[in-house]
């Protein structure tokens, strides 16, 4: 686990040689820059949780290849642009956490096939138009998109003028590959001092024996 330290700057690529990773939580740092597209790599992950750091820019497509993630939490960042239809991929997730963040734009309609979620946050982002035809979504939590429509309590009518338009997939740049990792242990544990003692934000690359 390498939640609940101090651990900042971007998240290093050599993670995205963890490929048996299953579980990974490193919520409440300050973790920034994007979410990098190599942990789509880690094909065994079922959890994922990258809540509360300041990850900003978009929602990485190549999570589509977590086809066995089951819980992803992507909250309270400063994530943006739309969330990629590509997810629709992960069949296997059933809680999706995407509140409190700057996401725009539509849901797209690929979520209606989405059958195995069943706990979904997407509160507090800039989101519009109708929402998807998914019984997980009459009971999530949708507040602070003053744009979204639907037949669900507390959202307007949708004006059937409004329809899912969807964009062609931008190009991604991959950031330089790094020297690879000759020893990473899958149950990565570490301890930082605490704060009572006066501890300095530590990136993970200090903790990572290259």
């Amino acid at each position: 686990m390498l939640n609940g330290n101090q651990l900042w700057g971007p998240i290093p690529s050599e993670f995205g040689s963890l490929t048996d990773i299953e579980h990974l939580d490193l919520s409440n740092n300050k973790f920034n820059e994007s979410i990098p597209g190599i942990l789509g790599n880690l094909l065994k992950l079922n959890y994922l949780n990258l809540s509360n750091n300041k990850f900003s820019q978009e929602i990485p497509f190549q999570l589509e290849n977590l086809v066995h993630m089951s819980q992803l939490d992507l909250s309270h960042n400063s994530l943006e642009g739309k969330i990629p239809s590509e997810m629709s991929s992960m069949q296997s997730l059933e809680t999706l956490n995407l509140s409190h963040n700057n996401l725009t734009g539509l849901i797209p309609t690929s979520f209606d096939e989405m059958h195995g979620l069943n706990d979904i946050d997407i509160s507090y982002n800039q989101l519009q138009g109708p929402i998807p035809n998914n019984k997980a979504f009459q009971n999530a939590r949708m507040e602070g998109n003053n744009g979204l429509c639907g037949n669900v309590g507390g959202l307007k009518p949708c004006n059937h003028s409004v329809e899912h338009n969807h964009t062609p997939r931008k190009a991604h740049s991959h950031p330089q590959s790094r020297p690879t990792m000759h020893m990473v242990s899958q149950g990565l544990s570490f301890q930082t001092a605490s704060s009572d003692r006066g501890s300095d934000d530590i990136t993970l690359e200090q903790l990572i024996t290259i």
